[in-house]
């Protein structure tokens, strides 16, 4: 899968980790309430994992391929609110998306405008056939997101790599 150079919209820029990302990207690594969700290991919440985790996708970037692994900016001032990303499921053209933000950009609409634009982005490749979210059912911000981007609800699925049990949300390409 191709690494997007930047997804923009009206208030985000979502695009590759760069090296002046790191100390935000340690602070949501290690925020509790960010991560909560997020089948991070343990040890990839403590300083030195998030660091490993960071160095890791920003150079998958020089490979065949990725990890889509996105910073997500505010266009104004260019800081770092939280991390989105696509994987690739077992089924070709089928790929998971996720979000999470720094609690502090709750509530504004920010994971939905990146969500929406990283599902866009996806369904616009020509392998693409359909976008999947994994949700914890505890997690009603995260479900709102993937209901206001058009993802339809499964019902409950366990994840195929994590194992963790949630809901699943689809959206496929028309």
């Amino acid at each position: 899968m191709q690494l997007p150079e930047v997804i923009e919209t009206e208030r985000l820029l979502i695009r590759p980790f760069q090296s002046t990302d790191l100390p935000l990207f340690l602070e949501f690594m290690l925020d509790e309430m960010a991560t909560e969700y997020l089948a991070f290991s343990d040890e990839q919440k403590t300083e030195g994992g998030a660091k490993a985790l960071f160095w890791e996708v920003v150079e998958s970037y020089r490979t065949d391929e990725p990890i889509i692994a996105l910073a997500i900016v505010d266009k104004e001032n260019g800081y770092f609110m939280g991390s989105c990303g696509i994987s690739p499921l077992e089924e070709d053209g089928v790929a998971e998306c996720y979000y999470s933000l720094l609690p502090k950009y709750w509530g504004m609409g920010f994971a939905t405008e990146a969500a929406k634009a990283l599902v866009n982005y996806f369904l616009s490749l020509d392998e693409a056939k359909a976008i999947k979210a994994f949700v914890s059912p505890n997690n009603p911000r995260s479900i709102h997101v993937a209901e206001r981007v058009g993802m339809k609800p499964l019902g409950e699925a366990t994840h195929p790599f994590s194992g963790l049990e949630g809901l699943m949300y689809e959206k496929r390409k028309n």
